[in-house]
């Protein structure tokens, strides 16, 4: 089969954006480098929800099953993502991870780590932003005997001896969802970041992220007064786990980490925290290390344009990204943002095959 596009990474926008331009009879292959579609959230910690509800968190005309107005869990999303690929029939090869990307006489050719090669005119970008947990570099000076985990390795509480000392290093959603599931069983401490505002998962009976929906302030360009206001402020959607509440369950609240020796925490004010364990919650970074082509990222991001008009397209005529936060606007990384972009990225691709 002739490859039109190539479309690397099958979470909700690559997958979304391939049903778009199945319907338009252009070929696509996705490449997913996990075993299966949807792990990435089955490897997510295992109480995980989503902080957008059931009527918020789907894909255009494949309804979610559940409650409405409920909050899925994790493995309930990488299910529904799978379910949706077989729906739509999608031409998926799982198993694959890409290292290696070619751009000659106008085609994209990408070489897997198993020795294969595809290629196609149109290339585009799917795998997502948040792939990669961050570790700062003063997590070399612990002790090797102070356990260490990833957000994105962290499962459940029984990963740690029951009353041990553990610190949670950042206090956004998945730094204040993890303390409050280990205060139950170890001694936590919550160290925080910049300021930033906490807001309920609902708002006068309906889901935060529905009235953003209805406001339009979801879809506000990432360009724009509006887009940029929220992307400063930055609010962290689990407002019921605010610094009181946490207090309450026996969360030790701390300032921002400064240094770490051996065993002993610092915070900002001096104050020193001695810690069995601690888990690094201080955001996620690309993976852009297989896109090999000159120019098209920085090593630490992917290189592409934002915004409502422009948003996914690169230097590269034929290259493009979905998936990315705040690639047009706040929607872009949701569930519920996906076919936005896709809409217009697949307008791009269809527009370059013609060409």
């Amino acid at each position: 089969m002739k490859i039109d596009c190539l479309i690397v990474g099958a979470g909700q926008a690559g997958l979304t954006l391939a049903a778009i331009l199945n319907k338009k009879k252009i070929n696509v292959l996705i490449l997913e480098r996990d075993q299966r579609v949807g792990n990435v959230w089955r490897r997510r910690p295992d109480n995980m929800r989503l902080f957008t509800s059931r009527m918020m968190s789907q894909l255009p005309n494949f309804p979610l099953p559940g409650s409405p107005s409920g909050y899925p869990g994790k493995d309930e999303i990488a299910d529904y993502l799978e379910r949706y690929a077989l729906h739509h029939r999608l031409n998926i090869l799982t198993g694959m991870q890409v290292i290696n990307v070619k751009h000659e006489a106008g085609l994209f050719t990408l070489t897997t780590k198993q020795g294969e090669q595809f290629s196609a005119p149109c290339l585009v970008n799917a795998t997502g932003a948040n792939q990669n947990s961050i570790i700062p570099e003063i997590a070399s000076n612990l002790s090797p005997s102070v356990q260490q985990l990833k957000a994105d390795l962290y499962r459940n509480p029984g990963q740690f001896q029951a009353g041990s000392q553990i610190a949670v290093i950042g206090d956004g959603a998945s730094g204040r969802q993890i303390a409050h599931e280990l205060s139950s069983s170890v001694k936590v401490t919550l160290f925080c970041g910049s300021p930033r505002p906490l807001v309920p998962n609902r708002v006068l009976g309906n889901d935060l992220f529905w009235w953003l929906d209805k406001s339009k302030l979801l879809y506000a360009d990432t360009s724009s007064l509006i887009g940029k206001i929220m992307q400063r402020r930055n609010p962290i959607p689990c407002g019921e786990l605010n610094d009181k509440r946490l207090s309450e369950l026996n969360v030790q609240i701390a300032q921002k980490l400064v240094k770490t020796e051996n065993e002993t925490l610092y915070d900002q004010q001096g104050k020193k925290y001695h810690i069995d364990g601690l888990i690094w919650c201080v955001g996620y970074q690309e993976v852009t290390d297989w896109l090999t082509l000159p120019g098209v990222h920085n090593g630490q991001e992917f290189i592409c344009e934002s915004g409502s008009i422009n948003g996914g397209k690169t230097s590269y005529p034929g290259l493009f990204v979905v998936g990315r936060k705040w690639l047009s606007s706040r929607s872009s990384e949701l569930l519920l943002g996906a076919s936005r972009d896709a809409q217009r990225v697949a307008l791009w691709i269809e527009q370059k095959l013609r060409d």
